[in-house]
């Protein structure tokens, strides 16, 4: 005998479930794939692509006057700097020169009669002369870099650095320095602005390790990223990476002239030598444990 079915068995017999067929035929009635929909988009007219053709031309056209309005500036800027060097080299020397060659002539023609705080007076007026007269100097060097004809060629960075190393060590015999240099590193630049650049960071290595009994200054390199990285690196007496972020900027210093004297303006030099060959330049250092200058030459 069967058994009558409840009410809500029978309902929920009548109903169909959301994975039955008939509910998905009903489901793809009222959306169509994203495939047959763009199907039936129609195909851009001749116009249309006329018109997002001419838009692309004159965005193009409003790039190139951008870049055409940044050149101009910068060669106004670069004409501005040549000013400013030649003001620099004849309008301050001349008062240089005076201040300190009158300053010397009292000095001699009248030490004698000068009491000794006068004498230390002129002193110090002569000192202070002949430092902004390196300061002239450094301005002037800074300046020309950027305007310097450059001729690319293949060269020897280790010719080149042993040749300074020979100099800085025949004017101090008495310092204990061992220079580790390989016997050809290859680079492509301009002979004299890159010997300049190397010249500046043995220098540099040099001054800073002249508190150490015996002190090994190197240069090298070595392949990062697909890139040669060229380095001289010492351990002297370094410096604080927290004040990394002045080091390369024209007469700041990592140390007091005390200690170790300078105009700071060589590591300016050479940042902006690398730059203009399409490299870089970074530096890590720690206090008394020397630092380690990097550089590349771009391509």
């Amino acid at each position: 005998m069967e058994v009558p079915k409840s009410r809500g068995e029978r309902e929920a017999g009548t109903r169909k479930s959301p994975g039955s067929g008939e509910n998905r035929a009903a489901q793809c009635k009222g959306a169509e794939p994203a495939q047959q929909q763009a199907a039936r988009r129609p195909a851009p007219s001749a116009d249309d692509c006329e018109a997002r053709l001419a838009q692309a031309e004159q965005e193009l056209q409003r790039v190139n006057e951008e870049l055409a309005r940044q050149k101009g500036n910068a060669e106004n800027l670069g004409r501005e700097l040549e000013t400013f060097s030649y003001s620099v080299s004849h309008d301050l020397r001349a008062p240089l020169r005076h201040l300190i060659g009158f300053s010397n002539a009292l000095l001699e023609d009248y030490g004698e009669a000068l009491e000794p705080t006068a004498h230390s007076y002129l002193d110090c007026i002569v000192r202070a002369g002949r430092k902004m007269e390196g300061l002239v100097d450094a301005l002037l060097a800074l300046s020309r870099i950027g305007r310097q004809d450059m001729t690319l060629l293949n060269l020897d960075l280790s010719q080149m650095a042993k040749s300074y190393a020979l100099c800085i060590k025949e004017g101090a015999p008495g310092r204990k320095v061992n220079f580790m240099i390989p016997e050809h590193l290859p680079a492509h630049g301009d002979a004299v602005l890159l010997r300049t650049a190397l010249e500046h960071l043995l220098e540099n290595a040099w001054k800073f390790t002249g508190k150490k009994e015996s002190a090994t200054i190197e240069l090298g390199s070595k392949e990062e990223g697909g890139e040669l990285v060229y380095f001289v690196r010492d351990d002297g007496a370094g410096f604080d990476m927290r004040f990394s972020d002045r080091l390369f900027g024209p007469f700041q210093r990592m140390h007091r002239e005390e200690e170790f004297p300078g105009l700071g303006i060589g590591l300016a030099i050479v940042q902006r030598i690398i730059n203009r060959h399409g490299g870089r330049i970074w530096a890590e250092a720690e206090v008394n444990a020397g630092a380690t200058f990097y550089f590349t030459l771009g391509s």
